[in-house]
């Protein structure tokens, strides 16, 4: 028969201890207490100011009194001098319950609190580089291993975020130090030709300018994610108007790409996000889909509302992404192109910092794509609870037809 989760639990198996102590404890102590009064009766009554010795009568003994002494007056006698002795060993056996009680205890306690200190053990060895400790509890499945257990599980998400960390300020390290190098490069070349000419000069401070505004924009991206990593205050953001905003300010990168632009949804459709940091994303998306989605193509933005979530779906008819890349694209400073990112001045946290907006305002950031068809990125929000009824789709075109 199965036992019932509550009896495989520290506090009934405590229970279930304390409680076979306090009985076997108890029955001692009225055995102990018992036998002490049989084996300590006195061999001398004093009866009236008499001492008299016990005679054995029958199966019992009894005092022989003189006659001036009442009966009654002896069985008081002998009552209080029975009590006397039973309190002193009544005395005696509760000290050695006490001290039995408390030895039983203390050595049951350490034996339930061992996890306990394993985890004390662990936590004080391990730091900011030593996070490979785990304690690894072996025992019944009670509150100490879900407690071992869950401290394990916490040292691996910290150790976790801790190589995030690490590798995060060296690959930002490493991108702080491109520009700066070759900006610091092309003074030095610059200075150590003692017949640069004017335009040199103006070569070297372009240099510097482009270099300079791709600091900037890092950056920023690099201050944009820190504070998308916290929470924000949502509220209803119509998103077709925000997708037509996004539109009109890339429409002439698209044009300059010979891409076409296309904005379709429904107007009443709202979600719950932040106006600003969600035109970020929507921004950061379509900025994609124009640079790597390949020239004279087209890229779609559309609005739909599926139950309580909405979804911001841009899409492209670039070449698409490799599987093995596509589950890395969210990842800090991941680039699929290297090269040709840096060419079109990417910072590679563009999705990165997308995901992690979305994620603060409570949604979810997906991607999928099939090589040479394209790639689609969807945002899904939560629909804003005062949402105005659904209207007519729309569409807008930007671009070539």
């Amino acid at each position: 028969m199965q036992l019932p989760p509550f009896s495989r639990t520290v506090r009934f198996r405590l229970t279930i201890w304390y409680s076979s102590l306090l009985l076997v404890f108890g029955v001692a102590f009225v055995v102990a207490l018992n036998l002490a009064a049989r084996l300590d009766r006195p061999d001398v009554y004093t009866v009236a100011g008499y001492e008299y010795q016990p005679i054995p009568v029958g199966g019992g003994r009894a005092v022989l009194a003189p006659s001036a002494v009442t009966l009654e007056e002896v069985e008081d006698n002998l009552y209080s001098q029975n009590l006397d002795q039973l309190k002193i060993w009544s005395l005696f056996a509760v000290v050695g319950l006490a001290i039995a009680s408390g030895v039983g205890g203390y050595v049951l306690s350490g034996m339930m609190l061992q996890p306990v200190r394993d985890i004390t053990r662990v936590a004080s060895r391990i730091g900011a580089t030593n996070l490979h400790q785990r304690i690894n509890h072996q025992g019944a499945d009670d509150e100490m291993k879900a407690l071992a257990d869950t401290f394990d599980s916490m040292i691996g998400r910290l150790e976790e975020s801790f190589e995030q960390q690490r590798q995060f300020v060296q690959d930002a390290s490493h991108e702080l130090r491109t520009p700066l190098a070759a900006i610091r490069t092309n003074i030095e070349v610059t200075e150590m030709d003692p017949d640069a000419t004017v335009e040199e000069y103006r070569s070297l401070m372009e240099t510097v300018k482009t270099q300079t505004a791709r600091l900037t924009r890092l950056s920023e991206d690099l201050l944009l994610l820190t504070t998308a990593e916290r929470q924000v205050e949502l509220e209803p953001v119509a998103a077709l108007a925000l997708a037509r905003e996004v539109a009109r300010e890339l429409s002439p990168l698209a044009a300059m790409r010979g891409v076409r632009l296309q904005i379709e949804g429904d107007a009443a459709v709202e979600a719950m996000a932040s106006g600003d940091l969600l035109y970020r994303c929507v921004f950061n998306l379509v900025d994609n889909a124009i640079k790597y989605g390949g020239e004279d193509g087209v890229v779609g933005v559309r609005i739909a509302r599926t139950g309580d979530a909405v979804s911001i779906r841009v899409s492209d008819s670039g070449p698409g992404i490799e599987a093995g890349q596509l589950e890395h694209v969210f990842e800090r400073f991941y680039r699929i192109d290297k090269g040709r990112s840096r060419r079109e001045g990417g910072t590679g946290l563009g999705l990165s910092i997308v995901r992690e907006i979305v994620r603060s305002m409570q949604g979810e950031v997906s991607a999928e794509s099939t090589p040479g068809q394209g790639s689609t990125f969807a945002i899904t929000l939560p629909v804003a609870e005062d949402e105005a009824p659904t209207g007519a789709a729309e569409r807008l075109v930007f671009g070539h037809a």
